[in-house]
């Protein structure tokens, strides 16, 4: 009897007892799973405000060593192929209606957005919607251009516009080098190196491009398109970056081609540096917002105002997003 009893007292689990560990354990894993994801987007705002505060630091280095702003940047905004965007030649500086990244094409001698269609993976493409609405694309006047080259930025890198727009049947024959072909077939959000816009496109073969880099380098004179950060109301966009309310603030990405990665002068930066938190498809470097001094008062040598992540963000939001104080 005695030997029954104990055999009772070591049986095992019933069903409803394996289910309930079961669940918790499916919970308690789920909690982790939750966790480690939180702490992953936490750790990438980390990583973003030592991103801005190294490429500030790089932009003061270059300037310490050279006396002027590196060459080069990129535009963030598409023109037609040319040595020089001449609004004599191709008429007002216009954006289309629609954002570049919709169904329509962009028009072959419009200067466009590139990208801004959408902060959505695999709609649009090129820049996303949340950093393309703090832009306006606009001409340069003449005081924004003496201030911009006084400062050591004479040439821009664009981006080809029949190639700027998400229409892949659209395309437009260009010499880059040593190399001529058509370039432009193939959807933004199928760009496989966004990254690479506006660098010199690479030949898929004798007659067709890969759907990659679409870029090329133009000198920077009056009427050439720039992206104006969008002083907001009272100037509270620009106050929040430690701008006067009228400066105009004119951004730039940081790319592979600048001089203060690849060119031939002092280096601060050995790559350019990307911001982790926007769709695979979108552009994803980091941005400079140069301020040229105010219409009424311009600066006669522009300089480095502030630096964005590629959301549009500043040091101080990332700082405030990282710490759980803003959303």
């Amino acid at each position: 009897m005695q030997i029954q009893k104990f055999t009772k007292q070591q049986s095992g689990f019933t069903l409803l007892e394996l289910l309930v560990v079961v669940g918790i354990i499916a919970i308690l894993g789920g909690a982790v799973i939750s966790n480690f994801g939180d702490q992953n987007t936490r750790a990438a705002r980390g990583v973003a405000t030592q991103g801005i505060a190294a490429v500030q630091n790089a932009f003061n280095i270059y300037v310490a060593n050279e006396s002027v702003l590196p060459d080069d940047l990129e535009s963030l905004a598409c023109v037609p192929f040319d040595t020089a965007y001449d609004v004599t030649k191709y008429g007002a500086l216009t954006v289309q209606a629609a954002p570049i990244g919709a169904t329509t094409a962009a028009g072959a001698t419009e200067a466009v957005i590139y990208g801004g269609g959408s902060d959505v993976e695999g709609v649009g493409g090129g820049l996303g919607a949340k950093v393309a609405g703090k832009f306006d694309l606009t001409a340069a006047s003449a005081a924004v251009a003496e201030s911009l080259d006084n400062a050591g930025i004479d040439t821009l890198r664009y981006g080809v516009t029949a190639a700027c727009d998400n229409v892949d049947t659209t395309v437009e024959t260009v010499a880059i080098g040593t190399v001529s072909g058509p370039l432009g077939a193939g959807l933004l959000q199928d760009v496989d190196i966004p990254n690479q816009a506006f660098e010199d496109p690479r030949p898929n073969n004798a007659t067709s491009w890969k759907n990659r880099s679409r870029g090329f380098s133009a000198p920077l004179a009056e009427s050439a398109p720039l992206m104006v950060w969008k002083a907001g109301t009272n100037g509270y966009n620009n106050v929040k970056v430690g701008a006067d309310s009228d400066d105009i603030l004119i951004g730039f990405g940081v790319g592979e081609a600048s001089d203060i990665v690849g060119g031939a002068a002092e280096q601060p930066l050995s790559k350019a540096p990307f911001y982790g938190q926007v769709a695979k498809d979108k552009w994803s470097h980091y941005i400079v917002l140069v301020n040229v001094g105010s219409a009424t008062d311009p600066e006669n040598k522009a300089f480095v105002q502030a630096v964005l992540d590629a959301r549009g963000d500043f040091l101080d939001e990332e700082i405030a997003e990282f710490q759980g104080q803003k959303v």
